[in-house]
């Protein structure tokens, strides 16, 4: 079952398999990421320009200029929350080839950025 919502500036999508209610702590942190979905974007946009420097993620120079230009080089955000509580800020566009062609996230822990979800091998399914 998937529930989608409109956040401050993008969408937030509760994915509970198997379909049912989701706990009480899920729709809290559904409520808190639709809240300051915003900040979150940024922060996750952020985090992505720290981390994709290291060289696990070999991006070319080329790439690397596009991290420090003024504007993040992603867009479309939308949040993706499972029902264990775990969570995902996906950005839909972007200009680095890893983001080919489903984007690419940032796990969160809570309200921490944890980790980059390489999306560019993904199954469409």
């Amino acid at each position: 079952m998937g529930v989608d919502a409109v956040g401050d500036g993008g969408a937030v999508s509760l994915v509970i398999e198997p379909a049912g209610v989701p706990e009480p702590a899920v729709i809290e942190l559904a409520a808190t990421v639709g809240t300051r979905f915003g900040e979150f974007a940024e922060l996750a946009g952020e985090y992505l320009r720290e981390r994709l420097r290291e060289p696990e993620f070999a991006l070319g120079q080329s790439e690397l200029v596009k991290l420090d230009a003024p504007e993040v080089p992603f867009g479309e955000p939308e949040a993706v929350i499972w029902a264990d509580g775990s969570w995902m800020l996906r950005f839909v566009e972007s200009s680095l080839e890893m983001a080919d062609p489903f984007g690419i996230g940032v796990l969160f822990e809570g309200t921490t950025p944890q980790a980059v979800e390489d999306l560019s091998g993904a199954d469409p399914a």
